[in-house]
């Protein structure tokens, strides 16, 4: 069983439909839960900025870091609230946003079949969202940005999972919904598919070409 197919979280199993409407208005709901002073294109301004000057935070799982991350949100938007209440905040309203459960039971299905892996980058504070919606237990490799010190498209992500994979490129499918990510995939070996979760036929078709199976 050398063949392998990589699954990405967002977009392909949480929703990123519509300019990421759906976690646009988790942020919004979130904010609101500790201040109603800010519109809500301030709210979404304020997360841009804090991101722009944090972006270590996605490839950080330094724990001060962390709270720094979340201390320069609550400074920008002149808010003070535990630590604790602005993770579960954070937490509880990132788990109201949509998500693909049908390609979730689709990635379930092929257990057995080839080796399953994540790929994705993500803050430390997303992995249990991500455990709840994919349940990780079901993957032989997990890859998360804030854990390997990387996120996707740098080069190194890539051989780093070619490596700790051993196995040619080519014997990987890779299936993300970001044109930048699938296009160093590409220069990287790999076999892909450009999908967002909506798109569940076009994901099936191509694992289904890939291993050369029925899916159905």
């Amino acid at each position: 069983m050398s063949k392998v197919v990589i699954f990405d979280w967002g977009g392909v199993v949480e929703s990123h439909e519509n300019d990421m409407q759906d976690l646009k208005l988790a942020k919004i709901r979130m904010l609101r839960r500790f201040s109603d002073a800010l519109s809500d294109e301030e709210i979404l301004k304020g997360f841009t900025d804090v991101n722009s000057k944090g972006a270590k935070m996605g490839t950080s799982n330094n724990k001060e870091e962390i709270i720094d991350w979340i201390n320069l949100i609550q400074k920008n938007w002149k808010i003070n609230v535990p630590i604790e209440d602005f993770i579960l905040a954070y937490e509880e309203e990132g788990r109201k946003v949509k998500y693909y459960k049908d390609v979730v039971d689709f990635a379930h299905s092929l257990k057995g079949r080839c080796k399953l892996a994540i790929l994705s980058n993500l803050l430390p504070i997303d992995k249990k969202r991500i455990d709840e919606q994919y349940d990780l237990s079901y993957f032989d490799k997990v890859y998360l940005s804030f854990e390997m010190g990387l996120s996707k498209p740098n080069k190194k992500v890539y051989d780093y999972v070619i490596k700790d994979l051993q196995v040619l490129p080519k014997e990987i499918l890779f299936i993300d919904d970001d044109k930048k990510n699938i296009e160093m995939a590409k220069k990287a070996g790999w076999q892909t598919c450009q999908a967002f979760g909506y798109e569940l036929d076009k994901i099936k078709k191509a694992v289904e070409d890939f291993l050369n199976i029925s899916t159905i």
